[in-house]
């Protein structure tokens, strides 16, 4: 959604566009530290009895350290110059008219209403409001493309977390003892494989929560930046292929970004579990 969100104002010509790509991604992908929305939040709370406040005092160093390379590379990386949007005239008539019922339609999905009935309604009033009547120029619209792609990831991404419950058989039986240096690289490479290969948000941190809960909660801290960097690089996490056909962005582009932040994590969490 955020990415069709900024290719309204995105510039039309190919360099500039290329930058809004990776400031979607980092701009979208730390509420999983933090929101109590997110079921990479709300698992760990319920297995470890958690208050809200006690998993942000958990969680605190690797949001930090987060949001302060997401500010700097953003601020840092992308000029201003770069990125030309023509600010646009604001009118609360038109807020309420276009942008309320989306959040309204959020909202009720949030609460529990069926994404079907939230989204459709939603998509047949922005038809009726754009008068869009003729079904080639509303096709037209639509990106297959993009389309295609998240339909491709989906599908391998739901055949690779097929074999979710063997991969956490794996861990739980695993005889490796985590005390040790040999023991913790073999845990730690095994939940950072299957966390790259599935690139779902709810399978790495299932994955975090079973590893914790059988070598040591002291050690949470350290699978979640580990589970939750393979996540982020996995080829199967549509995010990156979405903002990569919308604003052409390079993968590589993507990659040493994310191939950053995702160090950056497990330095962190390294220093607080192990130091």
């Amino acid at each position: 959604m955020s990415a069709g969100l900024l290719d309204t104002v995105a510039p039309k010509e190919t360099e500039s566009r290329k930058k809004l790509g990776i400031v979607d991604y980092l701009a979208t992908h730390h509420y999983y530290l933090w929101s109590p929305l997110e079921k990479t939040v709300i698992l760990p709370i319920a297995a470890f009895g958690l208050a809200y406040t006690a998993w942000i005092g958990m969680i605190a160093p690797l949001l930090v350290v987060s949001l302060v390379f997401i500010t700097y590379y953003i601020w840092s990386q992308i000029k201003e110059e770069e990125i030309p949007i023509t600010p646009g005239r604001f009118k609360l008539s038109a807020v309420i008219r276009n942008v309320f019922p989306m959040i309204v339609a959020i909202g009720a999905y949030v609460a529990g209403a069926s994404h079907i009935w939230c989204f459709g309604l939603l998509a047949l009033y922005y038809v009726f409001i754009t008068q869009q009547w003729d079904p080639k120029k509303l096709l037209g619209h639509i990106k297959w493309d993009v389309i295609a792609i998240v339909a491709f990831v989906i599908v391998l991404g739901n055949f690779l977390k097929s074999y979710e419950p063997a991969m956490t058989a794996i861990i739980k039986g695993s005889m490796f003892d985590p005390t040790t240096l040999i023991g913790m690289l073999v845990i730690s490479i095994l939940g950072f494989v299957f966390s790259f290969l599935m690139g779902s948000s709810g399978k790495f941190i299932a994955l975090a929560v079973v590893m914790a809960q059988v070598f040591g909660p002291q050690y949470f801290l350290w699978f979640f930046a580990l589970d939750y960097a393979g996540y982020l690089l996995s080829p199967t996490h549509k995010c990156v292929m979405v903002g990569n056909t919308y604003f052409g962005t390079p993968l590589s582009t993507y990659y040493k970004a994310l191939g950053t932040w995702s160090a950056l994590l497990i330095l962190t969490a390294g220093v607080f579990t192990f130091i």
